[in-house]
């Protein structure tokens, strides 16, 4: 008999558990640890900062997504309708595509501040879900990129997602970064701080500050600091 009201009880709270999850549901616009810092008609750019041993409600994620991690940290998350916590361990510039769809939560059990940049794609058709002609099927590809094998070197990875593709770019000083083979719309985000030249300006941007530029850039970027230059590229059709 004690056994059986254990677990009814235990029922109960799990039952009150998602409850209190769903009544505290936000938009990802609305949430304070989510902060807009660039919008368009392709993608919406939030700096996530979440203090130590706090935690958010479930967020919205109505677009698939991309998450570069600022710093080494382990976070745990929870998904709408979802049982079960899952705690994630994440290296600096580590760089994931997730779909939306499920609310996500997130709780930071460490000292140390998490942070990262979430890249929403307004375009539905940015996924790593693609038709394998040879198989006849839908397959998922890699939602994760590679770490580099060396940063003191030059390397160059990409992430195909459909109407989208990430390139994770080192260029050494004097190293060009060429314009794209074909007319898409650029997002790039500095991991480091970085000084280029292009057609004779200087751009000079912090770590992990957006430069959005328009289809149809001319000209070549070249790395003119005396340090590495690394970024994400992200090319949008």
């Amino acid at each position: 008999m004690m056994k059986g009201l254990s677990i009814l009880l235990l029922g109960l709270c799990a039952t009150a558990s998602a409850a209190a999850q769903s009544d505290s549901m936000v938009d990802i616009t609305d949430e304070s640890h989510y902060q807009l810092v660039l919008e368009n008609d392709k993608v919406r750019i939030f700096a996530v900062e979440l203090p130590a041993h706090q935690s958010t409600p479930l967020v919205r994620h109505d677009h698939n997504f991309l998450i570069i991690t600022l710093a080494d940290c382990e976070i745990a998350s929870w998904a709408e309708g979802r049982a079960g916590v899952i705690t994630y361990q994440y290296k600096q510039n580590d760089i994931r595509f997730f779909f939306g769809g499920p609310a996500r939560a997130l709780r930071n059990d460490t000292p140390n501040t998490y942070r990262n940049l979430t890249v929403e794609f307004l375009n539905p058709k940015v996924t790593t879900l693609g038709f394998d002609l040879a198989d006849k099927r839908w397959e998922y590809g890699s939602s994760e990129m590679r770490p580099p094998a060396d940063l003191q070197k030059p390397f160059a990875d990409a992430m195909d997602l459909g109407e989208a593709k990430v390139k994770d770019v080192q260029l050494m000083p004097d190293d060009e970064y060429p314009e794209p083979e074909k007319a898409v719309d650029e997002l790039l985000l500095p991991l480091s701080d970085v000084e280029f030249k292009k057609n004779g300006q200087r751009i000079r941007k912090d770590a992990y500050a957006p430069i959005w530029i328009p289809s149809g850039r001319n000209g070549k970027f070249t790395n003119d600091a005396s340090v590495p230059a690394r970024m994400v590229v992200i090319e949008l059709q």
